[in-house]
């Protein structure tokens, strides 16, 4: 039998998150073939099409770079989930839902009557994502989170910074992303589990536990003696950037002389202070000075490709203008050029994931409320004036 064209063929998943985690992992599913349907708040939609930078520098619901990154491949569709019809509606889309997502404080959907046990009691093959900071138990379930947060309580910033230093925070998103892509996990899990038992499942997913489990390396090593603490980032500078050269623990003892030739100090090979992987990671900085003024004088991608060659763990700082111009990279389509009625045409980031005989989607994200007539109409039958009352944001129902 043929494969199908997309992995998560046949797959419907709803989307009512907010923030980067959630629409992460929905964006995974879109991906991969599911049809995703955003679920957003009339007139203004979701948090992240309020977030710059926009295009053009001009605030505008569908100019967001956030948004239009992480709602490819899905489809729009206005719903006031405070409104009896809205809550009514999103009911019954999630009759015939394979997946639905969510990142509302707990307790908040159940107060809607939209909450797990609610929605499988008409649909016991739901799979129920909950994306929160701690999880819908424990003593931290109310507390709010975000990425500084998640990473400071789950001890990723512990690790982080200048040994004498305030711990850092590692720069953009990647806590939220990653969180994501736990979720997504699940998910899939769950989806996988339903195969074989007709039961769907609820997925509870802490921020703050998805970075602990990622950093319980660290609570092994304090266990067994070793108290993790920050180090000197094992960086040097060359002519345009940074290079990690990896000398200290990535270069096999083989090889140590000969890159010693290659950076002109062929003295070095047999120095007790340096002959071992032990004693460079013990003179750290002294192997990085020696190196420094080695790379001080070379392109980053020069020292990488000849350190590379040499079977040396190394490799160099990108930054996006590097991304986009990578041979590696390009070599396997990974950026892709995705046109939308507002932006035009912009350059995306490609599949995090490649499965065989299976093709990833590369859509655009969907205008705010585009797909109400084929969703709420076509689907769930609802005529042009129920659709209206429907997605209506002034809830009437409330007056």
């Amino acid at each position: 039998m043929e494969m199908d064209k997309h992995l998560l063929g046949g797959i419907t998943a709803l989307d009512l998150s907010e923030g980067v985690s959630g629409p992460y992992c929905a964006k995974l599913l879109a991906g991969m073939g599911a049809e995703v349907i955003k679920v957003e708040a009339p007139g203004v939609g979701e948090a992240s099409r309020r977030e710059g930078p926009f295009f053009g520098d001009v605030p505008h619901p569908e100019g967001s770079a956030l948004h239009l990154y992480l709602n490819t491949g899905k489809k729009s569709v206005t719903l006031d989930l405070d409104s009896e019809r809205g809550a009514d509606a999103l009911r019954r889309l999630a009759q015939s839902s394979d997946v639905l997502i969510e990142s509302a404080a707990p307790g908040r959907m159940e107060g809607l009557g939209l909450g797990y046990d609610a929605l499988a009691a008409s649909n016991p093959g739901l799979v129920y994502v909950s994306i929160t900071p701690f999880g819908q138990t424990g003593l931290y379930r109310d507390y709010q989170g975000s990425d500084i947060v998640a990473q400071a309580m789950g001890a990723l910033m512990h690790t982080v910074g200048l040994p004498d230093r305030e711990p850092l925070k590692i720069g953009g998103s990647v806590v939220l992303y990653a969180v994501g892509t736990a979720a997504f996990s699940g998910a899939m899990l769950a989806l996988y589990a339903r195969d074989f038992t007709g039961e769907g499942q609820h997925v509870d997913v802490s921020a703050m536990e998805a970075i602990t489990v990622a950093q319980i390396h660290a609570s092994i090593h304090h266990q067994f003696g070793r108290i993790p603490a920050r180090r000197e980032s094992a960086l040097v500078r060359t002519t345009d950037g940074w290079v990690s050269p990896g000398l200290e623990i990535g270069v096999k003892e083989d090889i140590w002389a000969k890159v010693c030739d290659l950076m002109g100090v062929p003295e070095l090979a047999d120095d007790p202070a340096f002959s071992t992987r032990e004693a460079r990671r013990e003179h750290q900085q002294d192997v990085l000075a020696i190196v420094g003024e080695w790379a001080a004088a070379q392109a980053k991608e020069d020292i990488y490709h000849t350190l590379q060659g040499m079977r040396t763990i190394a490799g160099y700082v990108a930054d996006v203008k590097d991304l986009l111009d990578s041979g590696q990279l390009n070599a396997r389509d990974f950026f892709q050029n995705i046109e939308h009625p507002h932006v035009g045409t912009a350059t995306y980031p490609g599949e995090p994931i490649r499965v065989s005989g299976h093709a990833w989607r590369h859509e655009r994200a969907p205008l705010l409320g585009e797909h109400n007539g084929e969703i709420l109409g076509g689907r769930l039958g609802l005529s042009k004036a129920e659709i209206a009352e429907t997605v209506d944001s002034d809830r009437r129902d409330h007056e």
